[in-house]
């Protein structure tokens, strides 16, 4: 992980899952000084939502993509192909490295040779490294935009736009930040075997 090169461009990408009434982590707490301290998770089961895929590197950020349906391998060759490319083509660069987890839409054969025919090379990939993909922070960053105020949506139009004005008002600064942290978080994880950082 540590060889990578940050001054050449770098995409991180994932797909995430944006509830109407809250984020996956969304924990309510309360505290009654007369019993014991007690904790409840605030999202009902079934609820709906809304699946986004997104990507990101040191000069910018990918369109979003509002995902339906399960996604497979084809599904996701397509989602690159009209949202990953067409980003890679606009900023000119031609030798480059894109980020994905080991999910098995990613690893699937297709998907390989898709990206193989298009001369991506893809950053090997350690399984279950929250802590190394800098996109988990910027989803933290956005999740506190989208849910201010505890906000609910009774919408999915409502709940789209509030994703889509979090993620174009990411500051640049922040995700260059996230991008330039990529060495020091490979060098913590490697110091301390795996175990979880403060990241």
């Amino acid at each position: 992980m540590c060889h990578m090169a940050i001054n050449g461009w770098l995409s991180f990408s994932v797909m995430k899952k944006w509830n109407f009434d809250g984020p996956d982590w969304n924990i309510k707490y309360w505290r009654d000084l007369r019993k014991d301290p007690g904790s409840f998770f605030s999202r009902q089961s079934g609820g709906e939502s809304v699946m986004v895929w997104a990507a990101f590197g040191f000069n910018g950020q990918v369109g979003l993509a509002f995902l339906d349906g399960r996604q497979i391998s084809p599904k996701y060759i397509e989602t690159l192909q009209n949202y990953l490319m067409p980003f890679a083509e606009n900023i000119g660069e031609r030798n480059w490295e894109y980020q994905h987890d080991n999910a098995p839409t990613h690893t699937f054969s297709a998907t390989k040779n898709y990206l193989n025919s298009k001369n991506v090379t893809v950053l090997e990939w350690p399984p279950i490294s929250p802590d190394l993909s800098q996109i988990e922070n910027m989803w933290g960053f956005m999740s506190r935009k989208v849910y201010e105020n505890r906000g609910k949506f009774y919408s999915m139009n409502a709940l789209k736009t509030a994703i889509e004005s979090a993620w174009y008002n990411l500051e640049p600064e922040i995700l260059q930040t996230l991008i330039m942290s990529m060495k020091e978080r490979a060098y913590d994880v490697l110091l301390k075997n795996g175990k979880t950082l403060n990241y």
